[in-house]
């Protein structure tokens, strides 16, 4: 594994100093879309990867520019495949969170993951996306992490659309997938679903309801439970502009054990209910996010409240980004739960510094801190996750698109 890294480091430091010093030809050394239409990254992109409410736009009507009704995959001029990389050199040091001493520092160069993406139409008003995604830092093998088709225009101009397969339950201003930090949200922003979802949007609204399976999987405390997912939840989201300011508001059902720290279930519903402001200032945007759960875990009456502040500021015009972000998560007690606060609170802060030498290379440089409140959170189980303990992270790397 040490010398896969070091020879994907030599291939990462090859490929960005190249990148970086031959004059990039527009046509191959954009990503797929942008090749496909002939326009530059940010058209849709206020900073790869982050959309902007072009960009928004273009995803939600199924890859299609305004007016268009998309082509047969085989009458397009140019292949629909996209790859991304991610490699990072990582310092890190954790800390006892009450002591505060020193327990241990870890360091290394790592390739943190690369993805492969298919996408556009594959028929006129009819979208397909599929992302294969391998977190090599965290020695998984290449997955399917996103497969679906929209049929749009099911009513005129994509006022509603249908969607099918595996995809994301996100805000589009707002995703785990579209972050410009390292660091991951604390936040339970995005969700992997696998259903049947609506979505559409009229003037200034813009909306999205599914019915989906619930993602779970078995385990030691879950043999007596009904594991029977299929199509066991539901979500709808909203988000309404006005002067280039987006107010959203998300609400889910399921029954999903994804958050972290849950390790029960009991079968009862949990319920998480959103509410998340987008501000835009040129060159300052603002994210505030509010995140409530109850019965966590399948725990009756635990809850759980997660706040996100984030700025982004674009200090030179599509090269240089600052980004700032702090998150908190708040457990209630129940007595003889496993994620009381002692075990699941805690808060967490990034500043990322991005720097774009041309439109899909970001180079990062970037500072995280994760602070729990007891002996027994939960650290960074890897590489590529998010965690509540007490840890310090010093990073500098590079995410290409090509």
């Amino acid at each position: 594994m040490r010398k896969f890294l070091i020879t994907m480091m030599g291939l990462a430091t090859i490929s960005v100093t190249l990148t970086i010093l031959v004059p990039p030809d527009p046509a191959s050394a954009v990503p797929s879309f942008a090749r496909l239409h002939g326009l530059p990254c940010n058209e849709c992109h206020s900073a790869f990867p982050r959309l902007n409410p072009f960009g928004m736009d273009y995803k939600q009507r199924g890859f299609r520019l305004p007016g268009e009704e998309g082509k047969f995959i085989w009458d397009q001029s140019a292949l629909p495949l996209s790859a991304v990389a991610v490699g990072r050199l990582r310092i890190s040091h954790q800390d006892d969170p009450v002591t505060e001493k020193r327990l241990r520092t870890k360091s290394g160069f790592e390739l943190e993951e690369v993805e492969l993406m298919i996408a556009g139409t594959a028929a006129p008003k009819v979208g397909y996306f599929i992302e294969m995604e391998a977190e090599v830092a965290d020695d998984e093998p290449l997955k399917v992490d996103q497969a679906w088709l929209q049929f749009s225009d099911i009513l005129p101009d994509s006022l509603l659309n249908l969607r099918a397969g595996k995809m994301l339950n996100e805000f589009y201003f707002l995703s785990q997938k579209r972050r410009l930090t390292f660091q991951r949200y604390l936040s339970p922003i995005t969700f992997n679903v696998t259903g049947v979802e609506l979505n559409g949007a009229w003037r200034r609204l813009r909306f999205a309801g599914g019915v989906v399976n619930d993602e779970r999987k078995s385990g030691t405390n879950t043999s007596t439970v009904n594991l029977n997912t299929h199509l066991a939840g539901y979500y709808a989201w909203s988000t309404y502009t006005i002067a280039d300011q987006v107010l959203g508001i998300r609400y889910i059902n399921t029954k999903d054990n994804s958050d972290n720290p849950a390790p029960i279930i009991d079968g009862r519903t949990r319920q998480q209910l959103d509410a998340t402001l987008n501000l835009w200032y040129e060159p300052v945007e603002l994210i505030l996010g509010y995140f409530h759960n109850w019965d966590m875990g399948g725990v009756n009456r635990q809850q759980r409240r997660s706040y996100l502040a984030e700025a982004i500021v674009e200090i030179i015009p599509e090269k240089l980004f600052l980004d700032t972000r702090f998150e908190l998560q708040d457990t209630s007690f129940v007595g003889g739960s496993p994620n009381n606060p002692s075990t699941a609170n805690g808060t967490q802060v990034s500043i990322n510094i991005s720097y774009y030498p041309i439109p899909n290379i970001q180079l990062i440089a970037e500072f995280d801190k994760v602070s729990g409140e007891g002996l027994d959170v939960y650290s960074f189980a890897g590489p590529n996750s998010s965690a509540t303990n007490s840890e310090e992270r010093y990073m500098l790397g590079f995410k290409i698109g090509l």
